[in-house]
């Protein structure tokens, strides 16, 4: 068999939440990771029910959740947890005058390189404690 896996499919819960994986940029979601872990990342995301949306500008964050505008309509995400990997531009007034506790991570925490690599585990991690 291939690797002893073929024939075996792994069931998948429904997830406890509803997860979206924004970007702001229009290309495809982790074209910019490494061949071999783009498709990888991207794959088991999708296998959780993450919802991926590339083109979206970020508007603002308030009590009602996420305001995006995707392809020139603006939608409300109605969130509970916002989780920004923003890259070298940090776009800290997202959350100016929020009342609610919010974490920076990757670019937006410290803008040193381009390392997605970082923020995506710094990521991962701070959605596992939520």
């Amino acid at each position: 068999t291939r690797g002893a896996i073929e024939g075996i499919n792994p069931e998948i819960g429904k997830p406890a939440r509803e997860i979206f994986l924004l970007q702001r940029k229009n290309s495809k979601i982790g074209s910019g990771l490494g061949k071999t872990s783009g498709w990888a990342h991207r794959a088991g995301l999708l296998k959780k029910g993450v919802k991926m949306i590339a083109g979206c500008d970020y508007l603002k964050i308030d009590d009602q959740g996420l305001h995006v505008r995707i392809g020139g309509e603006e939608k409300l995400l109605p969130v509970d947890n916002v989780i920004i990997c923003a890259g070298q531009e940090p776009m800290r007034e997202l959350v100016t005058g929020l009342k609610k506790p919010f974490h920076l991570i990757g670019g937006a925490e410290e803008a040193v390189e381009l390392d997605a690599k970082r923020a995506i585990d710094q990521g991962t991690r701070l959605m596992a404690e939520l």
